[in-house]
């Protein structure tokens, strides 16, 4: 029951939290390293876990789950990101609520990678919207704006997802007198094809491109990321975004496979535009945090590409891609956390020369903005050459302006670190400034070496997309894939 133990167990805990708050700062980390034990467990087990129950005429088994390689890899990567931002978050006079909904977070998105029915899937899914929108109303500035502009576009974006899987299954349905929401039963022949194929794939995309989020339904990211605590931005911006791209790899793509390879184009375009432009918008960001907020958003547009180009060495490297940027999402965040655990809002006028007084943190800031560029031998760099390499053969143009935001985030990360530590001391940063504390550095430390083994023995990682469930495979995405 690993599984439904993923799922049930951070519900579990955010209920006695719920009701013990002062257990919050006792538990928290001991309950998230737990589940990030239970994900290496799936992960370990491979693709011989699945679980079955609550059987229901003309829907099938609401809970039905089963394991694979691609959602274990994706629960491993959310859970590890948990006791990140718990840490990041201990001393938050939110702490308690903000950890209630990061569990209720994380449960919800381990349901949405081993769901196999696409209601089960549909449920946990706007769970993970609503616990996000709970994330940024009670943490950071506490902005309503943000977490209503969030709310509307995920949970708006999703009812167009749910339109079009009820047009599949009243489809099947009436075609073999089989109704049924489970993954076998939407994916049986015929599925629509011509322009039906390819405004229900748009209405799915809509549902799920949200979450990554995609150019041009990128804009509630700025907001929700810059506003929230940091701690909950590396969750949204690290964790949640995985659901999305989940479901285009187990649900939209394969379900609608002509018309994938018909909006594929115009997905390469898209990712290649809102990598682009979200740098720019990080180029010109107002604070430190805005800034990483469209980092985020960049970097997940260029996931978009790897998804679009439907090649596998792209789709490989989008993957990676979601893995590595989780790493980045929780070291660009945590230094924000830092600097505002120690009264520095991330203003860039109240920034400046912060190397002279905190070294280490200097040090580390540098070596996630490394990162972020796409350094060679470093976490993002496997991920950016395959999904890049793979859409040059399929799509160069839009591969090529894909590249140029890639050179630019060079130019936007480099500006970032000479305004935050370089040039003289900013009079206003108080001049007994603490550096790193030991338990920050050991936290550094964790990132800095899940990065370099990413960076420098990718294949592991990659390995786990090579044997992907049969529903990810070619045989599925007959018609869809562009080749090898």
């Amino acid at each position: 029951m690993i599984l439904s133990a993923l799922v049930l167990w951070p519900w579990i805990v955010a209920l006695w939290l719920g009701g013990r708050p002062q257990d919050s700062h006792r538990l928290a980390l001991p309950a998230a390293l737990l589940e990030l034990v239970l994900a290496l467990s799936a992960a370990f087990a491979g693709g011989t876990l699945d679980n079955r129950a609550l059987y229901l005429p003309l829907i099938g088994y609401l809970w039905s789950q089963q394991n694979s390689n691609l959602a274990a890899t994706l629960a491993v990567t959310a859970a590890a990101l948990l006791p990140f931002a718990l840490r990041f978050a201990w001393r938050l006079e939110e702490f308690r609520t903000l950890v209630i909904a990061a569990f209720v977070l994380v449960g919800a998105l381990m349901g949405t990678f081993f769901s196999q029915n696409f209601l089960g899937f549909y449920l946990f899914y706007e769970i993970v919207a609503l616990s996000g929108a709970w994330m940024i109303l009670i943490s950071g500035d506490r902005d309503r704006a943000a977490a209503l502009r969030f709310l509307l576009y995920t949970v708006g974006g999703s009812l167009l997802l749910l339109v079009a899987v009820l047009y599949i299954y009243l489809g099947n349905g009436s075609a073999n007198g089989i109704y049924t929401f489970s993954w076998t039963g939407l994916a049986a022949v015929p599925r629509p094809e011509g322009a039906v194929a390819t405004w229900l794939f748009l209405a799915m995309l809509a549902g799920l491109a949200v979450k990554l989020p995609v150019f041009p339904l990128h804009s509630w990211a700025g907001p929700a990321y810059g506003r929230a605590a940091p701690a909950a931005s590396m969750l949204l911006s690290g964790a949640a975004v995985l659901a999305g791209a989940y479901g285009l790899i187990h649900w939209a793509i394969p379900l609608l496979p002509q018309g994938a390879l018909q909006f594929a184009p115009y997905g390469i375009l898209t990712g290649a535009v809102g990598t682009l432009y979200a740098a720019f918008l990080a180029l010109d960001a107002p604070n430190l945090r805005r800034f990483a907020a469209w980092a985020s958003v960049s970097h997940m547009n260029l996931v978009a590409i790897g998804l679009f180009a439907l090649q596998e060495q792209a789709l490989h490297g989008a993957l990676f891609l979601l893995v590595a940027h989780a790493l980045l999402a929780v070291g660009l965040f945590g230094v924000i956390a830092i600097l505002e655990a120690r009264g520095m809002p991330g203003h860039w006028d109240g920034l400046g020369g912060l190397f002279r007084q905190t070294p280490r943190l200097g040090a580390w800031t540098l070596f996630f903005f490394l990162t972020g560029m796409g350094l060679p031998g470093l976490a993002n760099f496997p991920g950016e050459f395959l999904s890049l390499a793979g859409a040059f053969r399929v799509s160069p143009w839009p591969a090529a302006i894909a590249a140029f935001g890639i050179l630019l985030s060079v130019i936007v990360f480099l500006r970032a670190y000479e305004r935050v530590m370089l040039g003289p001391l900013n009079p206003g940063i108080p001049r007994g400034i603490g550096d790193l504390s030991g338990g920050e550095l050991t936290m550094m430390w964790a990132l800095g070496i899940l990065c370099l083994w990413l960076g420098l023995d990718p294949q592991p990682v990659l390995g786990q997309f090579q044997g992907l469930l049969p529903v990810h495979s070619a045989v599925h995405f007959a018609g869809a894939f562009h080749g090898h």
